[in-house]
């Protein structure tokens, strides 16, 4: 806990030494909205609060752990025509770029920072998938007429996608 809390002063004190020392105000501020962000997040771990999601981005921390991700995407007991959602994908047909291409093997995140493809787990309609710092969960509702409807679990509504046609 001591070595935590001697991390965020250091850090602070890092970070505010090198803001103070550039004349330009943009660059000021991004530096203490990154200070701000690096601090609460540690506050609510030091504060014994469950992270909704772990990193390999946290291996620094020996109190927070790495997902468990699976070294390949497992597909089972299918509920759903995968013929049909396999495919690229977008929310915006009018778009420069696809949000993410499904495949057999991977799901593809299209403008992701560093290594975009990741195992995903397709059981039945229920396909989790297993980014680098988090999980993400939702059922697949429709695979018709080139269009795929996932109702993600943080969403209300199911998401429509488009082929992606470009």
């Amino acid at each position: 806990m001591q070595e935590k809390l001697n991390y965020i002063l250091i850090t602070t004190l890092f970070l505010m030494s090198i803001s103070c020392k550039n004349e330009n105000k943009k660059d000021t501020l991004n530096l203490e909205a990154e200070t701000e962000l690096k601090i609460d997040s540690m506050e609510a771990n030091l504060s014994n609060k469950k992270p909704l999601t772990n990193s390999e981005y946290n291996t620094d921390y020996s109190g927070i752990k790495n997902i468990e991700r699976p070294e390949k995407t497992i597909i089972r007991n299918l509920a759903i025509d995968t013929t049909k959602a396999f495919g690229i994908w977008t929310q915006d047909p009018n778009g420069p770029h696809a949000d993410f291409w499904l495949t057999e093997k991977s799901f593809y995140v299209v403008d992701y920072d560093g290594d975009a493809e990741m195992p995903y787990i397709l059981d039945k309609n229920e396909i989790t998938i297993f980014y680098k710092d988090f999980v993400q969960k939702g059922r697949i509702t429709s695979t018709e007429n080139d269009t795929l409807k996932i109702k993600w679990s943080d969403n209300e509504q199911a998401t429509e996608y488009l082929k992606f046609k470009n």
